[in-house]
């Protein structure tokens, strides 16, 4: 009898124990038709961590490494994860707090491209994702002073190509090239996508419109002091210029009007486009 009751006990913490680790190790991936796949998460249970980062309700995100050499995303209170399914490579590049959000850009290697990033914004359980990248150019990553909004910077010849994240949306526009900003250089940017050299002059917040703050002016120089004129010198000198002041000039003629100044070339103003992200609800 008591036997019988040990190998009970035992066979109850057993099943708890398989259904402790299918819990931990279940993962829902989309089907690409609407649906989700349910299947073992084998990157949990038998994959590699490669980084993990905080959101802005303290929960825990993981991008990790299955054994098969495929990324994911997986949030620590979610089944569904985030697959990353073209990458070869893969690593957190930048983690921002924007607004309600936190938008996190991983870095990946794909099969004929170098550099390609995925653009993630996470809010809970909502996830929003994007896919930008020239393919062989680090960007530039900038977070606004207000923290509403995030400029990504590609080198485009003479401009930047420039994607904004901000109020959980994307936008495509072309921008100026601030003085002092080397669009051939390379890399273009560091490993966490900061500017290498001097800085990019910022954009005021929601202009998107590509318009750029002109640095102050330089001060201008102290006036050179005129010599000091011998007293009698004045004198005579003021003598005869005094008949000059008052004799009518002949034949006078009204002093030409100054031409008006020619207006400032308009900037070159390109609109921003929407880009359309992916939206994955965690949840189901």
């Amino acid at each position: 009898m008591f036997d019988n009751l040990v190998a009970a006990h035992w066979r109850k913490m057993a099943a708890a124990v398989a259904a402790g680790v299918l819990l931990t190790g279940c993962a829902m991936t989309p089907n690409g038709q609407g649906g989700v796949l349910m299947g073992l998460d084998t990157a949990e249970l038998f994959g590699t961590p490669i980084s993990t980062f905080r959101l802005l309700d303290g929960t825990e995100g993981t991008l990790r490494k299955d054994p098969q050499g495929k990324y994911s995303i997986k949030l620590s209170q979610a089944f569904r994860v985030v697959p990353l399914a073209n990458a070869i490579t893969a690593r957190v590049a930048r983690v921002e707090n924007v607004g309600a959000r936190t938008v996190v850009i991983v870095e990946t290697q794909e099969r004929g491209c170098a550099y390609r990033y995925e653009v993630l914004a996470f809010q809970g359980s909502d996830v929003l994702q994007w896919s930008v990248g020239n393919c062989k150019d680090r960007p530039r990553v900038e977070l606004a002073a207000d923290g509403k909004s995030l400029n990504i910077d590609f080198p485009n010849y003479n401009r930047l190509a420039r994607q904004v994240y901000t109020d959980s949306r994307l936008l495509n526009t072309s921008v100026a090239v601030p003085p002092g900003v080397d669009t051939r250089a390379q890399p273009f940017a560091d490993d966490a996508l900061r500017a290498i050299g001097p800085a990019i002059v910022s954009l005021p917040a929601g202009d998107a419109a590509g318009r750029v703050i002109p640095a102050p002016p330089a001060p201008a120089a102290a006036p050179v002091a005129a010599p000091k004129a011998n007293s009698r010198t004045t004198a005579k000198a003021r003598r005869q210029e005094a008949p000059a002041r008052t004799a009518a000039p002949v034949n006078s003629l009204p002093a030409p009007r100054a031409a008006a100044p020619a207006p400032a070339a308009a900037p070159m103003i390109f609109q921003a486009e929407e880009v359309k992200p992916v939206v994955i609800d965690l949840r189901k």
